[in-house]
């Protein structure tokens, strides 16, 4: 059962959570970070912007797989477990509604870093042949206070992902499928800002090859 609605007013210092959804959207801003190969996958695009501060990031590739298969991918949340990379050790749909969820992750993090969890609503839209899985922090304390107090004290050591706005799209063109994965996020905790960004640019392209890989694997 749904408890709430509300969603974090402020993603960060001076950006409301539909200001950094509306940026992250746009096309205007971004800037290209180069090209790379990984996992059989070719010419995976890199790009960023800064939003107040916060290296927002993105990558991008053409497939020739069906969009309805990678949306199913991307909105089994729980799967994330399965075909994911990164090392997450809990990926829970919480709540659905619509054509919205609210969903807990958490990452493994290796010593002596601690681990990073966050609470999300990710909703699904589609406009102009473009398909949508946009997600942004919710208020756990007032949305899921039984399920954040069991996180806490489950994982004491464990830090909140603060800034966390992204999307997935499917963007059908003349080319055929674009498959495209956006984040803006701060890790926080001990960890830089700097790190944290520069972490995050080598292992963006993971996620597209991650999706791309699963939606081979499920075609076989």
């Amino acid at each position: 059962m749904l408890i709430g609605l509300a969603v974090v007013s402020s993603s960060w210092a001076g950006v409301t959570g539909a200001e950094a959804q509306a940026a992250i959207q746009s096309e205007s801003g971004w800037e290209d970070v180069g090209t790379s190969s990984r996992g059989g996958f070719d010419n995976i695009t890199g790009r960023h912007k800064v939003l107040d501060g916060v290296d927002c990031l993105e990558a991008r590739a053409q497939t020739d797989l069906p969009a309805p298969l990678l949306k199913a991918i991307i909105l089994d949340i729980a799967s994330n477990l399965q075909w994911s990379s990164a090392d997450l050790t809990v990926s829970t749909v919480l709540s659905q509604q619509g054509r919205s969820q609210d969903y807990l992750q958490v990452l493994n993090l290796p010593a002596p870093f601690s681990d990073r969890y966050w609470f999300l609503r990710g909703t699904e839209s589609e406009f102009d042949g473009v398909w949508v899985f946009s997600w942004e922090r919710i208020d756990a304390p007032s949305v899921w206070p039984e399920a954040h107090a069991a996180l806490v004290a489950s994982r004491p050591d464990a830090v909140e992902v603060g800034i966390n706005v992204g999307s997935w799209a499917l963007i059908e063109g003349a080319d055929g499928l674009t498959a495209r994965f956006r984040s803006c996020t701060d890790v926080g905790g001990s960890v830089p800002r700097w790190a944290g960004e520069k972490a995050a640019r080598l292992m963006l392209p993971n996620n597209i090859v991650d999706l791309l890989s699963e939606g081979e694997r499920q075609l076989l």
